[in-house]
Parts: C-alpha cells; structure tokens; sequence
C-alpha cells in the first residue's frame, strides 16, 4: 500500500481537534449536525449509516479535511522530462510572459496541498472558511478539475493516492458522530477566540498568545 500519512492516530486527533474548533466557532453549524445525530441517541450509526445515510456530517468533514490536511505539501521527482501547461500565464523573474513550464528530469516539483485546498480561485471566494454547506450543493465545489478524493488534495492523488481513505473518514466520522451528540463544544472566549498554528512535525492549533498547542474548551454535557 501507498505510504498514507492520513492514517495515524495522531492525524484523527489532530481531525477532531480542527472540527471541534471550527464547530464552535460557528455553534449554528454544531447544532445542525447534532439534530442530523440525534436519531442516534440510544446505538450508534452503522458503517453504512456514516458513509451514505448522514450528508452534513460527511459535509463537516470533508470541510474539515479541505481546511486542515495534516500534510501541508507533497514532493515528487519527475522521471522523465516534461512541459507543464499552465492555466494562466505568468512573468519569470526576468520579465517573460510564459504559459507553461519545462521540467526536466530529476527536477523535484512541490504540490502545495493546502494552499490548493484553500485557493480561491478553485473554491470560490470564501476558500478559506469553514463552510460545510458548500458540498451539499452542485456549484458549491467549483475545484471538479482536480482528480482526488472529492476534488481535495489530503489524501493525495494518482498512484499515490491513499488507499485507506473510505477507512480513515469511517474512523473520523464515528468518533465526531459521539462527540457532537453527547456534548456541546464552546471555545473558552466564545466563537471570536483567535487560533494559530503551533509550529511541530503536523501544524497543530493553540490559542493566540498561549504557549504549547493548547486549545481549552468549555465542554457540556447535552441535555
């Protein structure tokens, strides 16, 4: 199997964290996902009920997903030579209007995953918002050019793409599914509560102006 750096525990944490932050950021949005969990108050949802019978859950996620890829970029070499065409022409340092790009082989070519994940010129001009709604509707993923999972880049693409992914959104999607339905979620200065990224291996969140990737929360038990 292709290396998936998706699949670590580490990774699911680091999922939920991102969820639980942007859900209470938005606490509309936590109580329209808890209403969709609510006829699961007494057993959990099944495989199948998580993969095709909860679309605002697996909207949350894959928002989450689209926002915060534990990857931030991924680098290949290029085994042959190679003329990239571009979609918009760009000026080279030396002034050259130029509309593709010569690769040679051996040359090592970055894809930036989240910034990507994140461009508005693929996903609208609110690229950089957490809103799920956008993949319950047909123009809301305007990034259909792009091959991956559901037009994101987190789990890579090509013969590279990860092979485990039905698995890790399984995974991810029970654990939030318990969570929301249980709990009410609120960050500790309300939903204005300014987040950064700590510097590590995987970017994780803090709070602005705390030390270490801390993010406490004020947690309720649903009534």
């Amino acid at each position: 199997m292709p290396e998936c750096p998706v699949l670590t525990l580490l990774n699911l944490i680091l999922f939920l964290q991102w969820a639980l932050i942007e859900l209470a950021r938005k606490p509309e949005k936590q109580q329209k996902l808890r209403e969709e969990l609510s006829r699961f108050s007494t057993a959990d949802p099944t495989w199948d009920q998580l993969v095709s019978e909860l679309p605002y859950l697996d909207s949350v996620v894959h928002e989450v997903l689209r926002l915060h890829p534990p990857v931030t970029d991924t680098n290949a070499v290029a085994a042959e030579d190679d003329i990239i065409p571009l979609s918009n022409p760009i000026v080279t340092a030396t002034g050259e209007s130029v509309s593709s790009i010569v690769v040679r082989r051996g040359t090592t070519v970055t894809a930036p995953i989240r910034t990507i994940n994140r461009s508005t010129a693929f996903w609208g001009p609110n690229a950089k918002e957490f809103e799920p709604e956008r993949w319950l509707e047909e123009s809301g993923i305007p990034a259909k050019q792009f091959q991956g999972h559901r037009h994101i880049l987190t789990f890579s693409d090509g013969p590279r793409i990860c092979l485990g992914r039905s698995f890790a959104l399984a995974e991810f999607k029970a654990a939030l599914s318990v969570l929301i339905r249980n709990y009410i979620f609120e960050l500790i200065d309300g939903p204005e509560t300014k987040i950064e990224k700590h510097r590590s291996i995987l970017p994780r969140p803090k709070v602005a102006g705390q030390t270490g990737a801390k993010v406490p929360m004020k947690v309720k038990r649903v009534a």
